[in-house]
């Protein structure tokens, strides 16, 4: 192996409801290099590994995109896959608040239940002194996570669905924002595996 590169023990979420009950994960050895990204490992496994998986990608990386077909969870968290930093052991899985198409490929237009009890791994602050109601951060968000609602007469944005924010990884409603009265911040990991 050359230097610089690093080898990530990954598990990647299959499962193709055409043929199988129910998803498994299965293991891939993937060398990559320091700067890569969640997705940068996804088309090595396609590419190099496994031509069978499948997974959404749209703008793989470059600027302020308004995209979000690449959310998954990477140790459990709901993040951009094209923004987020490979590290050296993954556990990869297709976004929860959607169905499953085959893989890491969801259906944006088949919504499942919310998950009960589960903690939200970001916190959203929206400043209503600065929210005029525009309603961008709504048309921006690819996992529908906010909605206006009127508070004391005045529509602002409420995040409505903290737990399928992609946090820092994706930002576009706190970018979008032309009040900068949005705020995403990811919340400490510490302690959890």
């Amino acid at each position: 192996m050359s230097e610089g590169k690093k080898v990530s023990k990954v598990k990647v979420f299959r499962f193709d409801p055409e043929v199988e009950k129910e998803g498994r994960y299965e293991d891939y050895s993937v060398s990559y290099e320091e700067g890569n990204s969640v997705m940068d490992v996804l088309n090595h496994i396609y590419e190099n590994i496994d031509s069978s998986i499948a997974f959404r990608m749209g703008c793989a990386g470059a600027g302020y995109q308004r995209c979000g077909a690449c959310a998954v969870v990477v140790n459990g968290k709901p993040v951009l896959s094209c923004k987020t930093l490979a590290q050296e052991a993954m556990t990869i899985g297709p976004h929860p608040k959607f169905e499953v198409l085959r893989d890491l490929a969801v259906d944006f237009d088949r919504i499942k239940a919310i998950e009960e009890g589960a903690t939200p791994r970001v916190r959203i602050t929206v400043d209503p002194e600065r929210c005029d109601g525009c309603r961008d951060c709504v048309f921006v968000c690819p996992m529908g996570v906010y909605e206006l609602k009127k508070t004391g007469g005045k529509p602002i944005s409420v995040p409505v669905d903290i737990l399928s924010c992609c946090g820092e990884s994706c930002n576009q409603c706190s970018i979008f924002c032309k009040n900068t009265a949005i705020t995403v911040q990811d919340l400490n990991d510490r302690g959890k595996k």
